[in-house]
């Protein structure tokens, strides 16, 4: 209730005194009896809501980046293992491990077909022989290829 409601109505000054006096009375015995106690609750759960948001903030600035930390290193896993699998089909299908790179696909199954593809392009170099195996040879150096060979040196 407000005075100047009263002197609106045409009341006398003495006259509003009391009954804002009276209206006091009322609102004062409306209170309940631990009003203190709960008006100091009151503020002391709103300083830990503050000490709280101020701690959130802080966790929320350290772990900003968190999110994309993980998908950078999720990405790096990926292709390592995608790596790893193209040098492991490579050496199965008896590919140079230089050639592992160039492999394509994201799958397996992409991936082995991929490698066999390049290793029927790839051709594999027949080993060099270790000694001519063709007799008669009828150069001018062959006899001394055969005394080189049939040389036996000390302590053999």
């Amino acid at each position: 209730m407000k005075r100047e409601f009263l002197e609106g109505l045409g009341l006398e000054k003495e006259a509003i005194d009391q009954i804002m006096k009276e209206h006091g009375k009322s609102v004062q015995a409306a209170k309940p009896e631990d009003y203190e106690e709960i008006k100091s609750s009151k503020e002391t759960l709103e300083q830990q809501v503050n000490d709280l948001n101020t701690t959130l903030t802080a966790t929320n600035e350290k772990y900003a980046d968190y999110e994309k930390n993980v998908e950078g290193l999720t990405s790096e896993l990926n292709t390592y293992k995608t790596q790893s699998l193209k040098m492991s089909i490579a050496s199965k299908a008896g590919l140079p491990l230089d050639l592992a790179t160039r492999l394509s696909g994201e799958t397996e199954e992409e991936i082995k077909a991929d490698a066999e593809k390049l290793a029927s392009f790839v051709s594999k170099p027949a080993p060099l022989p270790l000694k001519a195996t063709e007799p008669g040879n009828d150069d001018k150096l062959s006899p001394y290829k055969n005394m080189l060979e049939n040389l036996k040196l000390e302590g053999e």
